[in-house]
């Protein structure tokens, strides 16, 4: 069986990136465009290369440009070799052809590529692979391969551009049809890429544990669950199926969670249960390997966590939570929030003040520590209020937003942030620009986009593409 080798680039970035690469002609010259890419071994049998820079040539980078083929300077190609071909990162070509429909890749790319890809590897200790893309001139159909070190063979690259990477196998259900038979409106794509869905939840509580099964009634049978906690009589008010029978037997929360799964796919569903914190190195493993990341956790130190695994592996992340607190005249205020962060960068939860990062360096320090700040006011009490309803509407809005990412009709490549209040009853809707923040520390770095335009590179020796 070969193994499947992918490169997913999230829908704004490529968006950006087609955007830059047709702006950079006059008429219809072929352009070239490249991308810095991080290589993740999903599975013994599936490679994914993940875009972690990227650089379009303006008009003065090129010797020559025409219908016919490019030249790019020798120093605006040193320019790359010195600043964006880093320890461990993999390089993209993507170039046009002119014309429309499918191209194929010329014998001049052959050879130059074949050339390229040998000369990269003998010239950097990490030994960079190289990926090339042919493209059409309207930049909307194309092919890409992997060449191996040597430049004498390649490999098919599978190209994607959506939020979900998800393989053409077989649904994994008996009777697909017949379950999902009401929701057939949304579209027969649209239900087996639910089906094949591999979910990460980080927190099976109140809100995660409603929420695994509503998303699973949708049809998503794949799943790692990771919590650390048991199941206690204080949760019992908010988790349904949980009995004291179970907090008498210990149960962890993700078996739980598991149980209420199995009962609605007792044949046909993946489910992984990790009953660790986020933070171990088994936990971000599993995470790595899932389509979609979702924290409903009660602290900032695994909301964090989440974020990084979110922006190293280019998922996409939602992110879900409650408040509830008293006014002086006794009356609540209750809050639910769901975010999902762009993936690939521009803001994150940080950005978004989701994530108190001086409380979740107290969350990972030891407990003598925490117990000190906690006495000196630094943090608040564990004994949160919490009610199974309010769950249930953060729970339910953030598995209708998935389901609207996954189905197309919600656009979520800008982000979103919805907080519903209550007693007003008041959806309030974000506006994400403002949240974009372009040195975050966090998600700064992970969405470095570069539009080379410098007058200085000489017209020297050149490479031919």
């Amino acid at each position: 069986m070969n193994t499947e080798i992918s490169l997913h680039i999230p829908p704004k970035m490529w968006s950006d990136f087609q955007q830059s690469m047709l702006e950079s002609r006059m008429l219809n010259e072929e352009v070239i465009g490249f991308l810095f890419c991080q290589r993740h071994q999903v599975s013994k049998r599936k490679i994914r290369y993940i875009p972690k820079t990227w650089v379009v040539p303006t008009a003065e980078c090129y010797e020559h440009q025409s219908t016919d083929g490019l030249v790019l300077t020798q120093h605006f190609h040193s320019y790359l070799l010195e600043n964006h071909i880093t320890p461990g990162l993999d390089i993209v070509h993507i170039h046009t052809h002119a014309g429309q429909g499918i191209p194929d890749f010329s014998y001049v790319d052959n050879r130059y590529e074949s050339e390229y890809a040998r000369f990269i590897a003998s010239s950097f200790p990490k030994k960079p692979r190289l990926i090339s893309g042919v493209f059409d001139e309207n930049l909307q159909l194309g092919k890409f391969r992997i060449w191996n070190r040597r430049g004498r063979e390649f490999e098919r690259v599978k190209f994607c551009n959506s939020l979900f990477a998800i393989s053409n196998s077989q649904d994994i259900t008996n009777n697909p049809d017949l379950m999902f038979t009401r929701q057939q409106i949304f579209g027969e794509t649209n239900q087996k890429t639910l089906n094949q869905l591999k979910v990460g939840l980080i927190g099976c509580g109140g809100i995660g544990s409603i929420f695994a099964e509503l998303l699973g009634r949708l049809g998503v049978k794949n799943w790692v669950l990771i919590d650390p906690d048991k199941l206690e009589t204080v949760n019992l008010n908010r988790m349904t199926g949980a009995t004291q029978e179970m907090v008498e037997q210990n149960w962890y929360k993700v078996h739980y969670v598991k149980h209420l799964i199995k009962k609605i796919y007792a044949q046909v569903s993946h489910v992984k249960t990790v009953p660790t914190i986020i933070e171990n190195e088994l936990a971000k493993q599993e995470i790595a390997s899932c389509d979609l990341i979702v924290v409903a956790t009660d602290n900032h130190l695994s909301r964090k966590t989440a974020q990084e695994l979110a922006l190293q592996y280019m998922r996409p992340l939602v992110c879900l939570g409650t408040h509830i607190e008293v006014k002086p005249d006794n009356t609540p205020r209750m809050y639910c929030r769901i975010t999902v962060p762009p993936m690939g960068g521009d803001w994150c939860l940080m950005c978004g003040n989701i994530i108190n990062l001086q409380r979740a360096a107290l969350e990972s320090a030891p407990a003598q520590i925490n117990h000190m700040a906690a006495g000196a006011g630094y943090l608040e009490g564990v004994n949160d209020p919490s009610v199974f309803w309010l769950n249930s509407i953060c729970a339910s809005t953030a598995v209708g937003v998935i389901h609207g990412m996954v189905s197309g009709f919600l656009n979520v490549d800008s982000g979103i942030d919805w907080i519903y209040e209550f007693p007003g009853s008041d959806w309030r809707k974000t506006d994400t620009k403002y949240l974009q923040t372009d040195d975050c520390y966090f998600c700064g770095m992970n969405s470095s986009v570069n539009i080379v335009q410098n007058s200085d590179f000489d017209h020297e020796d050149f490479i031919v593409w």
